[in-house]
């Protein structure tokens, strides 16, 4: 049996017991490495054995009871800490790799040292909440006389640190009670200053040393600031990455796709995000490898803005330089950082080469794409022409990235200089030839007045002058097309309209002006950029070439399916999905009926007009064209914590109770949670919650457990009744009221205690 002293360790001295759990054991690595941690002691698991041997504590049928306090006291001989302390839990099953536990045990704050023993003895008697056998420790901290307190979340993935912190002590927030205020803080390298005032500096620096102490990976904090110091409680791996509020932008889509795409082309674009990104991680393996790139809302791919400008930010460039790249809003304002840029010197020489490299490799590109595409008609099927998609556009995207960087930087000198207009007028691309090459046709049709009625019709003429011109026009950009860059939109050799049309205007002609002297002197300039111009929209050229390849075996493999049956018209084939293509080799049969769903579901996308940036978790029903009707709004915004989609009955329920009866999936919807629901958690399909931060253990828990769950959706408890038909999108936020209470009668009429 060990001696008394050694129950009772001191947090950062040494000698420090071998076997204690994660949380103590980081808190004692901490303090002992410098970080501000409150003085504590740790009472060790055999302190309790022991006192249960000599019958200081008994161990009854309502727990461990304390059976000589005074001797309790006087053998183990507790030493002062302070006159208030925080009496937690540090068993051994908590804060680990894969499951946190986070306030699934008892913990005290604010207790009088006088009273420490009884208040260790009920953090013991919590241990019992859990059958499996652990170590059960005991943390004793001075308390903080915090101003402010909070969780705090450092990601590898982000340049901003996540904080949920509230006034005063941090209890109500961890325990889910109040939202408290999310700031994102910017992280601080070695070198760096902290860019905040007041304690959010002050947390910037300690946040700076918990990776410092403890590497470079996730990790969950819970601090509390006294005016003076930003005091670290606790730091344990993060279990579960948090959804965080991102910016997001259709930017350069807005331009090359229509303004709602085809569910083909929007599922095709989602699945070649991680491999587009793939370009930017080749030059700097430091880059986030976990966040999506394009992620997909209200059916149209948007670019992650957030993402590409912490790619910014992490070289030490402007963030504007993606805005001024892609289109939006400038939403990072950093200007240069010094210290940053030479660390990633070499990643910006490597990327510098591969701009000066840019039209060379597209020309690669091209050569290969021009015998890229086809496939023997008896072998074909859906998922090759999917796979070939992927595969065209991947390489067209990635190889844009470099041609569009390797002339930005040129035109937007050229710009500022006031001389790019005057440049660009004595240029040409294949792009501005679809236009121009348009001529010989119009001036025929000039001299042949009798063409213009059949072509105001939109028909080709049946004259063979004009067809002569018409053929040699299409042979040459027939694959190109209103929109293109969906594979579901016609060309103009299909569907050429537009193009006839435009023949009976005249196209307005202007001689270019000579170009200002200062164009002369900067014409190297316009040279290189020039080049990068050229190659990428004979690229895109080349592209639309493949694409419309592939588009005609997928027309013709659409053809087939409609004579087995499994399409109920050929067109139909771009109302599907990738993976619902796929599915149509197996033999899956798209119904009139699915379709039909489809459609409606497309109208009402088509509804939705969004701004140039906005975040992940804004109310979408504000971008409707028509606002939701009815008393109660049809759609809820909150904080989405997983991803998923869950469509069942809401239950409404205020403590936790067991789950009515329901033939259908039942999605809890609670005013606050916390370690306690957890059984009730394992009854239901998904979780809504009204208050609380997505930081909060009930918050932890439901990630850990994976659940469709939303939290901090504002008044739920009174907008959704009990039997509500809801939808909860997790990963968006959004709860939406699909049908009300009055058509339910099986769970309507549950009594839920509370």
């Amino acid at each position: 049996m060990p001696e008394t002293g050694d129950f009772v360790v001191w947090l950062g001295r040494s000698p420090w017991p071998a076997r204690v759990g994660p949380k103590a054991d980081s808190l004692h690595r901490a303090k002992a490495a410098g970080l501000p941690v409150p003085p504590g002691v740790l009472v060790v698991e055999e302190a309790l054995t022991h006192s249960l041997h000599r019958g200081w504590i008994r161990a009854t049928g309502e727990g461990f009871v304390i059976a000589d306090q005074e001797a309790l006291q006087k053998a183990l001989d507790l030493p002062p800490v302070a006159s208030r302390v925080a009496v937690r839990s540090a068993f051994s099953r908590e804060d680990g790799e894969s499951q946190s536990l986070a306030g699934y045990f008892a913990s005290f704050l604010n207790v009088p040292f006088p009273e420490v023993w009884p208040a260790v003895c009920r953090v013991w008697n919590s241990s019992h909440r859990l059958d499996a056998p652990f170590r059960r420790d005991v943390l004793i901290m001075a308390m903080v006389d915090a101003r402010h307190a909070g969780v705090a979340v450092t990601e590898t993935e982000y340049e901003d640190d996540l904080v949920n912190v509230t006034q005063g002590l941090g209890d109500r927030l961890v325990s889910g009670l109040v939202a408290g205020e999310t700031l994102h803080l910017p992280k601080l390298r070695a070198f760096e200053k902290p860019t905040e005032a007041g304690f959010a500096g002050r947390l910037q620096r300690l946040l700076r040393d918990v990776r410092r102490v403890f590497g470079a990976r996730n990790w969950d904090v819970e601090f509390a600031d006294d005016g003076q110091q930003c005091w670290l409680l606790q730091v344990r791996p993060l279990t579960r990455p948090v959804i965080r509020n991102e910016w997001f932008t259709y930017a350069n889509h807005r331009e090359i796709l229509p303004p709602l795409p085809s569910p083909l082309m929007t599922s095709l674009i989602a699945s070649c995000a991680s491999d587009l990104f793939d370009y930017y991680r080749g030059f700097d393996a430091r880059l986030q490898e976990h966040r999506p790139f394009i992620e997909v809302f209200a059916g149209r791919p948007f670019i992650n803005l957030s993402l590409l400008t912490d790619m910014m930010r992490l070289w030490g460039l402007p963030t504007r330089l993606v805005t001024d790249a892609i289109g939006g809003r400038d939403i990072g304002t950093q200007g240069w950082r010094w210290g940053r840029l030479l660390c990633s010197l070499p990643v910006l020489i490597r990327l510098g080469w591969a701009q000066l490299r840019a039209p060379s490799s597209a020309r690669r590109c091209m050569a290969w794409l021009s015998g890229f595409g086809h496939a023997p008609p008896d072998t074909d099927s859906f998922t090759n022409c999917i796979s070939d998609l992927q595969t065209v556009y991947t390489a067209l995207v990635r190889e844009m990235f470099s041609l569009t960087q390797a002339m930005s930087g040129p035109l937007a000198l050229l710009r500022r200089l006031g001389v790019l207009s005057a440049l660009a007028a004595c240029h040409e691309t294949v792009t501005t030839r679809l236009l121009t090459d348009l001529d010989p046709l119009r001036e025929y049709v000039q001299a042949h007045p009798h063409l213009t009625a059949v072509l105001a019709e939109g028909r080709v003429p049946e004259d063979d002058g004009f067809q002569t011109l018409w053929q040699a026009y299409l042979a040459r950009y027939g694959f190109r097309g209103v929109f293109e860059s969906d594979i579901a939109c016609p060309r103009y050799h299909e569907q050429p309209e537009t193009l006839l049309c435009s023949l009976l205007a005249e196209r307005p002609r202007q001689a270019p002006l000579p170009l200002p002297w200062l164009a002369w002197l900067v014409y190297p300039l316009w040279q290189q950029a020039r080049r990068a111009l050229d190659a990428r929209e004979e690229l895109r050229h080349a592209a639309m070439q493949t694409f419309d390849r592939i588009r005609q075996r997928m027309k013709r493999l659409a053809a087939q399916a409609l004579q087995d049956g499994r399409l109920p018209a050929a067109d139909d084939l771009w109302l599907l999905d990738i993976e619902e293509l796929r599915q149509l080799d197996g033999g899956w049969c798209a119904t009139p009926d699915f379709l039909a769903v489809r459609r409606q579901a497309q109208a009402t996308l088509a509804g939705y007009a969004f701004p140039d940036v906005f975040r992940r978790f804004d109310n979408f029903s504000a971008f409707l064209a028509v606002p939701a009707e009815g008393s109660r709004p049809a759609v809820l915004q909150g904080t989405g914590l997983t991803r998923g989609v869950v469509e069942g009955r809401a239950w409404v329920c205020h403590t936790p109770s067991v789950p009515p009866v329901s033939t259908e999936p039942l999605i809890l919807v609670a005013p606050a949670v916390d370690a306690g629901w957890v059984p009730v958690f394992a009854g239901v399909a998904g979780v809504v919650v009204e208050i609380g931060g997505d930081l909060s253990h009930g918050s932890i828990v439901l990630r850990e457990l994976g659940l469709p769950a939303v939290t901090n959706v504002r008044h739920v408890t009174r907008v959704i009744r009990t039997g509500d038909r809801i939808r909860v999108q997790a990963a968006l936020g959004v709860v939406e009221i699909l049908g009300l209470e009055s058509a339910v009668t099986s769970l309507a009429s549950v009594g839920v205690r509370g």
